[in-house]
């Protein structure tokens, strides 16, 4: 028998602890989804420059398929060089309508490599293969999301030093003039 007065003692602050749970779910749930926009903005930014280097193997592949005497003569087949050395000197054929073939091939590779480096971060290419058994075409650039060693499984390992340049990626086109 209770005794008038004498009360059980009520739970106090419960509702804070309700509230405090609630505010640290919440919490959580806030860096989950900043964490998940962090990654999609990575992965934005990279589907970019894949989407930009698929573009340039296009250019290359229709500036050969429009020179096919050139790709005939082996104009566009480069010895082979490393990763990022640009041509600075532009070849002596300014006027395609008083080029041969060769020399316009040699025109349109430093057309397309001066481009190519202005459009992409570390941006560099090469060009290999033959008119018969066709052409693959491959564009380096630097991607901050490529992991580790990627380089080497994606591309010419010759063409740079992996433990370098650990950020570059590549992206290949084959095609057949």
């Amino acid at each position: 028998m209770m005794v008038a007065g004498n009360r059980p003692a009520a739970q106090a602050g419960i509702g804070m602890i309700e509230v405090l749970v609630a505010m640290v779910i919440v919490a959580f749930a806030m860096l989950a989804l900043i964490g998940a926009q962090a990654s999609a903005l990575r992965y934005q930014n990279s589907a970019h420059l894949r989407a930009t280097a698929s573009r340039f193997g296009e250019d290359l592949a229709e500036r050969v398929r429009a020179n096919l005497g050139g790709a005939h003569e082996g104009g566009y087949n480069l010895p082979q060089q490393a990763y990022p050395a640009l041509d600075t000197l532009a070849p002596a054929c300014f006027d395609p309508g008083h080029c041969t073939a060769r020399e316009l091939a040699a025109q349109d590779i430093h057309d397309w490599r001066s481009r190519l480096g202005r459009a992409l971060t570390g941006g560099w290419g090469d060009i290999s293969g033959s008119a018969s058994r066709g052409f693959t075409v491959r564009v380096y650039f630097r991607d901050a999301s490529v992991a580790t060693g990627q380089f080497a499984e994606t591309c010419l390992p010759s063409a740079a030093d992996a433990a370098s340049y650990k950020d570059v990626a590549c992206f290949a086109t084959a095609f057949l003039p």
